[in-house]
């Protein structure tokens, strides 16, 4: 019945999103993140569901009559200068075949992210966005967290099978990425019950980051909590939250947990924690004799290469560190790529934290630039020591920041009306508005 249920939902869209390709992008982001395929147990577990609406999207997008341009800013470059240089680095890849399907599955998600960047282009489509992000892996975290609460944390917490969040350590780095979202939408809701609703998602999601038995989504939680409460509106709630939770993890998970997060004294003595090292080793040790191609994507897979570049009696394994993956796989100017992206990502946001500090028609833009920011905190922390360089979600924030800052750069440089502190309402110049910016 699940497998009929998903097959007539998803079949069901098609007609609307050949009129509307942004619905087309949130079908996608849904199907990508939540992966409800993997809640079936027939034909539906193995179904191309997200290359169907990807392709439907695309056929949407390229016959429907609304504008769609891509805006053009340091992010956008940055993505397109990425996958192409990904692109180069394959055709000299030492382990070919993984790596050309590894380039095509990365140059799909880049190609709705550059659907994203052309179609989510107001307000209301980048709350929607937002929204369908929460939904789709809020509900795993609240269904973890209250696995875990009833399970008393005895068992682990895992993403969906085969998916990019089936491991552990990957499902809490998205869970992480998640909570600042869930923020945002709480600050932002008219309705009581919805914010208390966040609220509590927000807790389980954080229980459900202690199930995953995760060290460095331990870390990444602990980071993202002080982030929140540093750049989050309104902290009381916030508090509350992180309060709860701590509370949770210091009484009622169980010793086998607080033995295996005690582990973080002496990280670089557990096996762990050597063999990541040893993969860092390895990466760095190739970059360093092939700077510009490293070895191209998955070059971890050959075993001729770590022999000739890993440390003395290493064991092979995936590279788990977003940067030295990248290092390693793209070499020097694909880091230097990544690194420009997320700082281009992370300036986008400053930028609109600034401009609208002082601004209250704008106070959604400064939230939402302010949870993006914690949200990237937890992919760039969390993501030092998973092999989560090509995270479809992580791009697709990185997309948001930009577009972000472009729709507040066109709001402030047209008139427009607000309130002042007394609800009178004032007339406000583009001028006035930048002005308004300089000082913030």
């Amino acid at each position: 019945m699940r497998d009929i249920a998903l097959a007539l939902f998803v079949f069901g869209t098609i007609p609307f999103i050949l009129m509307r390709p942004y619905l087309g992008l949130l079908v996608w982001s849904w199907l990508g993140y939540m992966n409800p395929n993997r809640f079936c147990y027939g034909f539906a577990i193995d179904f191309p569901w997200v290359y169907l609406i990807a392709v439907v999207t695309l056929i949407s997008f390229a016959i429907s009559a609304e504008r769609k341009k891509i805006p053009w800013s340091s992010v956008s470059m940055m993505l397109l200068l990425i996958l192409i240089w990904t692109l180069f680095t394959t055709f000299f890849a030492v382990v070919s075949d993984a790596a050309w399907s590894k380039w095509e599955e990365f140059a799909k998600i880049l190609v709705m992210v550059f659907v994203t960047l052309a179609l989510v282009n107001t307000r209301k489509r980048m709350h929607g966005l937002v929204w369908m992000i929460v939904i789709s892996l809020g509900l795993l975290g609240v269904k973890g967290g209250i696995f875990t609460v009833l399970k008393g944390g005895h068992y682990h917490v895992l993403g969906p099978a085969a998916s990019f969040i089936a491991d552990n350590n990957a499902f809490a780095l998205a869970l992480c990425m998640t909570i600042p979202l869930m923020r945002y939408l709480q600050l932002h809701s008219a309705h009581k019950l919805v914010r208390v609703g966040l609220g509590f998602g927000m807790f389980l999601t954080g229980i459900a980051v202690l199930g995953t038995y995760s060290r460095g989504g331990l870390i990444a939680l602990a980071i993202v909590a002080g982030a929140l409460l540093l750049k989050s509106r309104r902290r009381v709630a916030v508090a509350l939250v992180v309060v709860a939770i701590g509370f949770t993890a210091y009484h009622f998970m169980p010793p086998q947990w607080t033995a295996r997060m005690d582990t973080l004294h002496h990280a670089s003595e557990t096996d762990s924690g050597e063999t990541r090292i040893q993969s860092w080793e390895f990466s760095a040790n190739l970059a360093l004799h092939h700077p510009i191609l490293g070895g191209g994507f998955d070059v971890y897979e050959s075993g001729r290469m770590w022999a000739q570049y890993g440390p003395e009696g290493a064991i092979p394994r995936a590279v788990h560190s977003i940067y030295f993956r990248m290092l390693g796989e793209q070499g020097f100017p694909g880091l230097v790529l990544f690194f420009a992206l997320l700082a281009g990502s992370w300036k986008s946001c400053s930028h609109v934290r600034t401009r609208t500090r002082d601004a209250p028609d704008l106070k959604w833009a400064y939230d939402l630039a302010s949870m993006l920011q914690v949200a990237l905190v937890a992919y760039m922390v969390a993501g030092a020591f998973l092999p989560m360089s090509y995270f479809d979600l992580s791009y697709q924030l990185m997309a948001l920041c930009s577009l972000l800052w472009i729709c507040v750069a066109q709001t402030l440089a047209q008139p427009r009306k607000v309130s002042d502190h007394k609800g009178a309402l004032v007339h406000v110049t583009p001028q006035s508005s930048d002005a308004a910016g300089s000082r913030a």
